[in-house]
């Protein structure tokens, strides 16, 4: 067992040929290919590589970010670390930072995840209790050996939000809470109900956790936690955590009084989580019979992050790296309804007001935000 924090990476690596070795890594590597566990456990191997963990050094992002980060930062050995130690966690172990190894190009990857044993916050930006070995852990107890490899059951992996906290909750060097997901949670009635991250993201879905012939009775059932770790990258995910509906809609003349709830209905931290450049965007305006909108309103539910000079940040990497202080945050919380109230411009030719809520995506630096429609209602007015 290896404690991963940023004193006991030097420690971490000198032992590294203490541990145990995938003889698909060669001795390099003591991490397992996400590859190999898809020979036995290929449904989950391809909602994983669906999923943003497997696409976390891959995608477009990432190395941008990380680019920008590197050209703006005092110290870039260590900005790199932190960075790279999040999106790719086996390097914490394995000092692969330049990712010129397999195993650190898949991400967050199968072996990383199902070798914690345990978290600790307390110990800064890499909190994991690593065993990598041959005993993989996770949420279900089994009866019987496996003939790949041992099986463990984890509290951890069951339902314990500080599994995904060691990457989800990071304070930088200015020792400010960039992202801020487990200590939403810790706040909200989800916590005091017991229900965890996996529960939502990692949904129980009918399934064979190996291929057939290899099954193993666990809990009795046939399911399988749905690796596909959806977010706030997924619009099914999103729809299922907000709720949109009028209240009330007064006409007058050339206008509207337009009242709209809106509710966290789903999440338990705010929405939206994650990276302060995204944002949910209420969108309301008055149609005619063809649906041409007239002149929308907004309201942005959003955290903005400051720098040391009170300025607003929008640049992820400088995110990151220079946010000292927060500024305003309009975001809803678990359980929230917050009612909107509107005076919506009409015309002879309007027919209805349509409510949206749009979710808005500004991470890529240079290009305008990645729009996408969560829902929408319309309230039509009569006798016009």
């Amino acid at each position: 067992m290896r404690f991963v924090s940023r004193q006991g990476l030097l420690a971490g690596l000198i032992l590294l040929g203490m541990l145990s070795i995938s003889p698909s890594q060669g001795s390099e590597n003591p991490y397992t290919s996400a590859e190999e566990c898809a020979k036995c456990h290929a449904s989950i191997y391809q909602y994983w590589s669906e999923s943003t963990h497997a696409k976390a050094v891959q995608g477009p992002l990432f190395p941008a970010v990380l680019g920008r980060a590197l050209e703006i930062s005092k110290d870039q050995a260590k900005t790199k670390k932190e960075c790279v130690g999040c999106h790719s966690p086996t390097t914490l172990l394995t000092g692969d930072f330049e990712l010129q190894q397999a195993v650190s190009r898949q991400g967050v990857s199968c072996d990383f995840c199902h070798t914690v044993k345990d978290v600790d916050l307390v110990h800064g930006w890499s909190p994991f209790v690593v065993d990598p070995g041959p005993i993989k852990r996770g949420p279900f107890a089994y009866t019987k050996p496996f003939k790949g490899h041992e099986a463990e059951y984890s509290a951890l992996h069951r339902a314990k939000p500080l599994l995904c906290a060691g990457c989800h909750e990071f304070k930088n060097s200015n020792g400010f809470l960039v992202l801020s997901t487990y200590s939403e949670w810790k706040l909200s009635q989800y916590a005091g109900r017991g229900i965890s991250c996996q529960d939502c993201h990692m949904a129980l879905v009918p399934g064979s956790k190996v291929k057939e012939g290899l099954e193993q009775t666990a809990s009795g059932a046939r399911v399988v936690n749905l690796h596909r770790l959806v977010g706030g990258t997924s619009l099914g995910q999103l729809n299922r955590g907000v709720d949109l509906k009028f209240e009330s809609v007064a006409v007058s003349g050339t206008s509207a009084s337009v009242r709209i709830a809106v509710s966290n209905s789903g999440a338990g931290h705010r929405i939206p989580g994650g990276l302060p450049t995204k944002s949910l965007v209420l969108v309301v305006s008055a149609v005619d019979a063809a649906g041409a909108a007239g002149a929308p309103q907004e309201r942005v539910y959003r955290r903005e992050l400051r720098n040391s000079k009170g300025s607003t940040l929008k640049d992820l990497a400088e995110i990151f790296l220079n946010a000292q202080s927060e500024g305003e945050d309009t975001r809803l919380k678990p359980s929230e309804t917050r009612t909107e109230r509107f005076t919506v411009p009409l015309s002879q030719a309007s027919r209805a007001v349509v409510a949206r809520l749009e979710y808005r995506d500004a991470s890529a630096a240079g290009t305008p935000p990645k729009i996408s429609t969560i829902t929408e209602t319309r309230w039509e007015l009569k006798n016009r």
